[in-house]
């Protein structure tokens, strides 16, 4: 004879443990990135150091003024955010990815219960929190250490911000394509550092573009890099700068367009490739 158990005496169920939120996903891999970012001694002297020191090196070895009444420095801190923000969110975001990619970390986090945004959210997060650092950190120091001229008006630092915005969103966007393309993290570093390098000089960041050959002007103008850096020299210098450009003049409208554009081309081709890219399937 055979008796069933009483209802109070039946083996309780083990608890299940829940995971956590996607929102604390999302800031755990944020943290985790911008971990990774100060612990990476390259990583850190490129994205946060260089573009401070360029600055630095440029304001002391020409003193002068240039066109416009506006000195080097003023010229260059500009353009240093502009390449602080490229170096950060499109080559160290696309070494990262590779890596994570290679070594397998993109493979786990697709077996966890993390919806797939999570992880693009915490590059976000994380290149907005580093590319906002390297902004204080040179306006800091281009203020109060070399005594650069800052913007008085509440237009020129929303036009900065709203171009700034973009080309963080822009350079986001193209880190994670292409790091989802590079088979390892060095073929990553192999592909953008010369690219990052001749950005530099036909964009307009180490030396005026009324000093370039026009054919290089207007062949690299189709890339988003030389209208962030015009958008943001257009928020911090006064107007008579403008004449150091190629038109002579700020063309805000047709620069906006351009890195909008690239942005939503960013975006597109990253959710194409990531689609497409097996490894964490």
């Amino acid at each position: 004879m055979t008796t069933a158990l009483a209802p109070s005496a039946a083996v309780p169920a083990a608890p299940t443990q829940r995971p956590g939120s996607a929102a604390t996903a999302v800031m755990t891999m944020t943290w985790a990135s911008l971990v990774s970012f100060v612990r990476e001694p390259i990583a850190f002297v490129m994205g946060l150091l260089y573009p401070l020191f360029m600055l630095i090196l440029f304001n002391a070895v020409f003193p002068g003024e240039m066109k416009g009444g506006i000195t080097f420095g003023e010229y260059m801190l500009p353009a240093m955010i502009t390449m602080g923000v490229l170096m950060t969110c499109t080559q160290i975001l696309a070494i990262s990815v590779a890596a994570e990619r290679e070594n397998g970390e993109l493979k786990r986090l697709a077996v966890l219960p993390v919806p797939a945004w999570a992880y693009v959210a915490a590059k976000c997060l994380a290149n907005v929190a580093l590319s906002g650092l390297n902004i204080v950190v040179l306006i800091g120091i281009g203020r109060l250490a070399l005594g650069l001229s800052l913007p008085s008006e509440a237009r020129s630092w929303a036009l900065a911000a709203l171009a700034l915005l973009l080309t963080i969103g822009a350079c986001t966007a193209l880190g994670l394509a292409i790091g989802r393309c590079c088979p390892s993290s060095r073929a990553a570093s192999g592909i953008l550092t010369p690219i990052i390098i001749i950005l530099q000089f036909v964009s307009g960041l180490f030396l005026p573009l009324s000093q370039l050959p026009a054919w290089m002007v207007h062949g690299f103008s189709v890339l988003p890099v030389r209208w962030s850096a015009e958008l943001v020299r257009e928020a911090f210098l006064p107007a008579t700068a403008a004449i150091a450009e190629p038109t002579g003049a700020w063309e805000t409208g047709k620069g906006l367009a351009v890195v909008a554009a690239w942005l939503v081309g960013g975006v597109v081709a990253a959710i194409i490739i990531t689609r497409r890219d097996t490894v964490d399937r």
